[in-house]
């Protein structure tokens, strides 16, 4: 007897034959697949008719900030400094465990309703060390699977040395790898979490201990992750410190190998994709943060056709959302416009970043395609609307055509966290409530700054956050 059935579907598997199949049934029993295909059926505890709905694996963010999704609609329109000078600093400076858990549970919600179901988060906000903490019990509560990058910084924030009020996210180098080792320990391996290490970019750690995170992960085991070459500027400031460029900086202190998460990688050079294929480093591309804070264009299909594996993230604010189908959909068409080609990122690969390729990026094997022996976390988009129906090829309308809100039904490890677009796992009235009040308290926290923004005129020309700055400034 199944634990759950699902019945009358479609599934795009994502395997590695890529099959997709029309008029079948999955069969799930605890957290695995047993059976997918036309003959099976039978009984189980719980059935589910999917007809008119196509099943594809849980969609896989490989790059978030979730601590982030409390203060969308106070900073755009900007470039990385203003960004976080103007916007980011005086905020997420005052964040304390309670908001740091609250900003989690907003963020499952939205993924598990639009199809996310593995997450990696880059945590690197130690205003108070049990943040990180909080945010994995909001995980493991929303039933989410949730990969921990471990954050340090211990020189600056986002590039920023100046001493001041906001650089309490800053720590001391042997707190942070006290800490670290000890999250790790904790929560490595346990239920549906992982762990890797992050330093926050080449700017932001010490050579020592960026050279200290390294060993670190090589004696635990596990994966570094680490932005690299994301804004033009980083690059000069590898140059002026280092004598080489961001990804060669990092190569030449043992980042980067089949562990290594190369995070942006928008301003790489032929030589430095070399480097990636030669080591088998992974990438995590993030188009629309990237469009949104005027970064640059990642040459995700020269790294692809060099067999480079390219999973997707949303990031944190900038992208105003954590709906992956938006992200599968951007992802294709500015590869496009940037090469004038329009094979240039085709549906397929796209939606494989989103999955298969996605899970190999954060090491994850068993998930990120649907086939039995695989864990079963997979969703349902209800392909019964006027702009899906279930006629044509199915990847590019899943690419092009669906949003996050046409996924109806979202299970993880075999465990229903949404049913007919109602989260099971947590209380969405009550998250709700309490993220409004998490963000009026950061809001009133954080200060003078933070108020103008708020309160700047809609712009008659240009960006609004102008008309925030003052003369004095």
């Amino acid at each position: 007897m199944f634990d759950l059935l699902i019945k009358n579907c479609a599934v795009v598997t994502m395997d590695d034959a890529r099959n997709v199949f029309h008029d079948v049934a999955i069969g799930i029993e605890g957290a695995q697949i047993v059976a997918l295909g036309p003959q099976v059926g039978g009984e189980a505890r719980r059935t589910i008719d999917a007809r008119g709905q196509v099943a594809l694996p849980g969609l896989i963010n490989c790059h978030t900030h979730v601590y982030q999704s409390l203060i969308e609609g106070i900073g755009y329109d900007m470039h990385f400094d203003p960004w976080n000078w103007r916007y980011l600093f005086p905020i997420v400076s005052k964040m304390q465990p309670e908001h740091a858990e609250i900003s989690a549970l907003l963020a499952a919600l939205e993924m598990i309703k639009t199809g996310t179901t593995t997450v990696s988060d880059h945590w690197y906000l130690h205003t108070d060390f049990d943040n990180v903490r909080r945010v994995a019990k909001a995980f493991q509560r929303a039933g989410m699977r949730h990969h921990v990058v471990y954050g340090l910084l211990d020189q600056t924030f986002a590039g920023e040395r100046i001493e001041s009020e906001y650089m309490t996210m800053i720590q001391r180098e042997d707190a942070l790898l006290e800490q670290a080792r000890a999250f790790v320990r904790d929560w490595h391996g346990r239920g549906r979490t992982s762990a890797a290490l992050g330093p926050g970019s080449t700017e932001d750690i010490t050579p020592r201990l960026m050279r200290k995170t390294v060993q670190m992960a090589a004696e635990l085991g596990l994966g570094v992750a680490t932005h690299v070459a994301g804004w033009e500027e980083v690059v000069s400031a590898s140059y002026k410190q280092f004598g080489m460029r961001d990804l060669e900086y990092v190569h030449s202190v043992g980042l980067t190998g089949p562990k290594a998460i190369i995070i942006h990688a928008v301003w790489l050079s032929d030589r430095e994709i070399g480097i990636l294929v030669e080591t088998e480093s992974k990438v995590v591309h993030c188009p629309v943060a990237n469009m949104h804070l005027g970064y640059g264009v990642a040459s995700v299909s020269q790294m692809l056709a060099r067999g480079v594996t390219v999973g997707l993230g949303t990031d944190g604010a900038a992208s105003y959302t954590y709906d992956l189908f938006e992200v599968m959909k951007t992802a294709a068409m500015l590869q496009k416009v940037v090469h004038i080609d329009a094979e240039a990122l085709t549906a397929e690969e796209s939606l494989a970043m989103a999955t298969c390729d996605g899970a190999r990026v954060l090491g994850l094997s068993d998930v990120g395609s649907l086939a039995p022996g695989k864990r079963a976390d997979l969703i349902l988009v209800d392909f019964g609307q006027p702009h899906l129906m279930l006629t044509g090829r199915l990847a590019p309308k899943l690419v092009y055509s669906a949003r996050g809100h046409d996924v109806v039904t979202s299970i993880i490890d075999g465990q229903l966290v949404m049913e007919n677009r109602r989260v099971l796992t947590v209380d969405e009235e009550d998250v709700l409530h309490r993220a409004e009040g998490a963000t009026r308290d950061l809001i009133a926290r954080a200060g003078p700054e933070t108020a103008a923004l708020l309160a700047a005129p809609w712009p008659r020309s240009g960006a609004a956050w102008r008309a925030s700055v003052s003369r004095e400034d």
